[in-house]
């Protein structure tokens, strides 16, 4: 039985990563304070592989306890563990519900299985192209919306000027970091990290960590 989903934890930061936050925090000292208080940064690092994509969709708007416990049974229920365009597309729809997709869900895992196994869409060539090119090769699949177009560049494809400003996360960490009356909304969000160009990724990432630590202390963010 498969347990365990290694692939998708949380990881030190690599060196160049490391380099960037160093440069992020000269830029914008307030983002020093996050490893002081919630200590060393760790990140989401996944393959670049269609499992990977897989697991980011079935994140969209699910808590990642939740998102894990589907990934997992969707894992189980393919032949061989295997999760592929190949077993997607063979596993019907009402079989793909009961492992606890929703139906919006499973239309995007057989519209993303198709385009894959007819060519239109090819994740090894991704890492070749420009951020806004990937984002439009992504979001041409039914389902795949901005916000996990930009999960997977963050996560998977390892770019570093990424920012997913819609998420909530990301939003409550920053409004609790600037010490904000309200959170900001993905137009003033974007508007305030402008300057952090070229590094919004980082940003990200740091705001991701912040928000794992706060939300152990604080009721509000949960």
């Amino acid at each position: 039985m498969i347990k365990k989903l290694s692939a998708f934890g949380l990881h030190p930061p690599t060196a160049l990563l490391r380099e960037e936050v160093a440069r992020l925090c000269e830029m914008d000292s307030d983002f020093a304070r996050i490893e002081a208080e919630a200590g060393a940064l760790h990140v989401r690092r996944f393959p670049a592989s269609f499992e990977s994509l897989v697991r980011i969709i079935l994140g969209q708007q699910l808590s990642t306890k939740a998102a894990d416990s589907i990934f997992l049974t969707l894992k189980q229920a393919m032949p061989a563990g295997r999760i592929s365009p190949e077993t997607i597309a063979a596993s019907s729809a009402p079989a793909l519900r009961k492992t606890g997709l929703s139906g919006a869900k499973v239309i995007c895992l057989h519209a993303l299985s198709a385009a894959m196994l007819a060519g239109r869409l090819e994740l090894k060539s991704l890492h070749r192209l420009p951020d806004e090119e990937v984002i439009t090769r992504l979001t041409a699949i039914k389902g795949i919306g901005l916000w996990t177009a930009e999960i997977y560049l963050l996560f998977a494809l390892e770019r570093t000027d990424v920012f997913p400003a819609a998420d909530l996360a990301l939003q409550l960490a920053y409004q609790h970091l600037k010490n904000l009356p309200v959170r900001p909304l993905r137009s003033e969000f974007i508007s305030r990290c402008e300057s952090l160009r070229p590094r919004r990724g980082v940003v990200a990432h740091l705001l991701w960590h912040y928000y794992r630590h706060l939300k152990t202390r604080l009721p509000a963010v949960k």
